[in-house]
């Protein structure tokens, strides 16, 4: 087969999703492999590349990769690669994810790195883009439910040049010392100094209370124009390729957190809040936790910078464990700041049947490792 990816068309749609009908029956989570609608916008977005491989004579759609671009943040981002079962072993993925990456690394107005996830059913996914020269920097458990909770792995490759430029980190709590050794390893630049591994004890986790109540608001044009009001500065508010279209707020007022929650698979991220670190939610965290499970949510993560330790420490005491780190995520400067993801599943870890790619095991193997720490520790239980 010789097929040339091409730009997409509207008229593409019926097409588009035939070949995502066929690769994943009615499994697929998201709407742009289901959503008509949502297709069309996302092909006439301006920051949006959707490719499309055609087969010579027919013309039926055999391949697609879709990329979109933060020009804001510099940021780029691969999804939605779906190759149909004849075209395999053609080298047509490898193709969609090194062409793609490279547009959107070296375009008008290039990114200074691009991220992509990867499914776990086959390590073919993870090494396409391993063989494109993307880093392996994590692992998502229980990410989003499809047929099934499904375990993610995250990638990253950057523009020549950015990571060299990363912002020092001067210390971690003890929780995320493996996670950034594993890092350390991943990006492979032994002359950055590793963070300090601070061993203070974790803050108390505070228990839901009576006075502690969180009332959930189900307004997305509301809660997105109220996140840019609260939070005027863009970095209070930094996720990349994330809107906000829920928020929860204490009944005195004093605490109101912004989040995107998908309750079809379960996703939900908390974007922020206008009291500034995570940390200012203490007394109410785990109440929001409860409410968000209650409305759905089964994998909740946070996006911080590595070096915001006050919330880290808030987060670890709350089950939330680092799943993947992202060197050089944001500029600062003349720098770039770390990131790390903190994620917490409310549904029971099963890693039996993944196939993961080797490059992924340190940030597995961490994440394991903790996992047994916070949920199977018998220390002080029997007294």
């Amino acid at each position: 087969m010789t097929q040339q990816f091409s730009a997409v068309q509207q008229s593409d749609i019926n097409g588009l999703l035939a070949l995502y009908r066929q690769v994943y029956g009615s499994g697929y989570a998201l709407p742009i492999g289901t959503d008509p609608a949502v297709m069309a916008r996302e092909i006439a977005a301006a920051h949006t590349t959707w490719l499309a491989a055609r087969e010579p004579g027919s013309g039926r759609i055999v391949g697609t990769i879709i990329g979109t671009l933060d020009p804001h943040e510099r940021l780029g981002k691969l999804q939605g690669l779906v190759i149909h079962p004849d075209a395999r072993g053609t080298g047509l993925a490898h193709q969609a994810v090194r062409q793609l990456a490279e547009t959107l690394l070296t375009g008008e107005r290039p990114a200074d790195s691009v991220y992509a996830t990867a499914r776990t059913n086959s390590t073919a996914p993870q090494r396409v883009c391993l063989s494109a020269g993307f880093r392996a920097l994590g692992i998502f458990p229980n990410l989003r439910k499809a047929e099934e909770h499904e375990t993610m792995v995250l990638l990253a490759k950057h523009r020549p040049g950015v990571l060299e430029r990363r912002l020092p980190v001067e210390r971690v709590p003890a929780g995320l010392a493996e996670l950034v050794r594993a890092l350390h390893q991943a990006v492979g630049l032994p002359e950055q100094p590793l963070p300090a591994i601070d061993h203070e004890p974790l803050p108390t986790r505070q228990r839901r209370s009576a006075g502690a109540e969180m009332e959930f608001v189900d307004a997305p044009q509301f809660v997105q124009r109220r996140t840019v009001e609260a939070l005027p500065d863009p970095e209070q508010r930094f996720y990349p390729f994330h809107t906000p279209n829920v928020m929860l707020t204490s009944a005195d007022g004093a605490h109101e957190v912004y989040v995107q929650l998908n309750r079809s698979d379960g996703y939900c991220a908390l974007i922020g809040t206008p009291g500034g670190g995570l940390d200012t939610l203490a007394e109410v965290f785990e109440t929001l936790i409860t409410r968000l499970a209650e409305r759905g949510a089964s994998h909740i993560e946070a996006l911080l910078p590595l070096d915001r330790y006050a919330d880290l420490r808030l987060l670890l005491s709350h089950g939330f464990l680092p799943a993947a780190a992202y060197p050089a995520m944001r500029r600062q400067g003349e720098g770039f700041r770390d990131y790390v993801v903190m994620t917490r599943s409310l549904q029971p870890l099963d890693f039996r049947g993944l196939s993961i790619d080797a490059a992924f095991q340190p940030f597995t193997e961490q994440y394991i490792e903790l996992w047994k720490q916070q949920y199977l520790n018998t220390h002080e239980v029997f007294q």
